[in-house]
């Protein structure tokens, strides 16, 4: 491995640390979908079971590049105005793996011209470095050759959330994850060594403050055509990301779109809804507009998405169902 690719692989995965232990939530193309990524109180929103998936793969085509999967289910609770949620995730980058198991619980009450949503989020996570991952620019590393195992801790998050949903118009959504600011120990389990004892670190998770809104619309000039503009506001308090989106979906059968993320890509997201499943699939092209375009094969990064929806027989009041996530 050369000097310049190894410089660049440390530099990434340097930058990987970072975004682990400071934005939790996982950053993909496809928000809009999966509300519940990052605020629990918008589990079982709908009169279905959901299944949905996502794939990501930032930085395509380069060594140890960002690798992100999303498994997410939610239901409705009818019968006690409620919603549940599971999320799984698993990010890999380079040496570092990240798996985190989350369960959510949603109270939803009538409010003004809607139904609020108060919800509550309590996961796992697993943390680990995998040394056989590393690519050393020359064998006998000193920072490597000791570490004669890979590494794994975990700590438990709590999270808090509120989403509000009026049908057919807009749905906004604010929550804090981790409230509880779990943290990990690395290069210090029983170890004794002189390099594990100056190199052990505590790497704390940072609170995410996630703001999310959508809104509905259509125009006289395309009648066939709806459209749902949202965005998507990450901080840690200390940096912020953020995602301004459009996506129009012509004849409730096919829907594409762009996004907009300032300092890092330009996205565009395009996809079917096939009714008679009902599935909706969906791929996004991220074009990074960084430096990091440089890196990679294909100047970005791309993502898959598959939702499954299983309809429910029972009786609920009206949800929105034209917004992106319902589409």
């Amino acid at each position: 491995m050369s000097v310049g690719k190894y410089s660049l692989s440390v530099l990434v995965q340097c930058i990987v640390v970072v975004c682990l232990y400071g934005q939790q939530t996982p950053q993909i193309s496809h928000y809009m979908f999966n509300t519940q990524m990052y605020n629990p109180a918008s589990a079982g929103f709908t009169n279905s079971i959901v299944a949905s998936g996502i794939h990501r793969q930032q930085w395509y085509g380069m060594e140890g590049a960002p690798q992100t999967t999303l498994i997410s289910f939610d239901a409705p609770l009818s019968m006690i105005r409620s919603g549940v949620g599971l999320n799984i995730a698993n990010d890999q980058i380079g040496m570092f793996n990240n798996t985190t198991i989350q369960l959510s619980y949603n109270y939803q009450i009538p409010f003004l011209d809607g139904m609020l949503g108060m919800g509550l989020q309590g996961g796992m996570n697993s943390m680990g470095l995998k040394f056989a991952n590393a690519n050393p620019r020359e064998q006998g590393d000193p920072v490597l050759r000791e570490r004669e195992a890979d590494e794994s801790q975990f700590s438990f998050d709590v999270g808090i959330g509120f989403f509000y949903s009026v049908a057919d118009q807009y749905e906004i959504g604010i929550s804090l994850t981790p409230i509880n600011n779990p943290s990990f120990q690395k290069g210090t389990e029983n170890r004794s060594s002189d390099w594990h004892k100056d190199h052990g670190r505590t790497y704390r998770q940072k609170q995410t403050l996630n703001l999310f809104g959508n809104y509905n619309f259509s125009l006289d000039a395309f009648p066939r055509i709806d459209f749902v503009p949202s965005i998507l506001i990450k901080s840690d308090f200390t940096t912020m990301q953020v995602d301004l989106s459009l996506i129009g979906l012509f004849d409730k059968h096919f829907w594409g779109g762009i996004t907009y993320r300032p300092g890092d890509a330009v996205v565009l997201l395009g996809g079917l809804n096939l009714k008679q499943f009902p599935l909706q699939v969906g791929v996004a092209y991220d074009i990074a507009t960084n430096w990091m375009s440089r890196a990679s094969k294909i100047g970005g990064g791309f993502e898959v998405f598959a939702r499954y929806s299983f309809n429910l027989s029972v009786d609920r009041l009206p949800q929105s169902y034209k917004n992106s996530r319902f589409l």
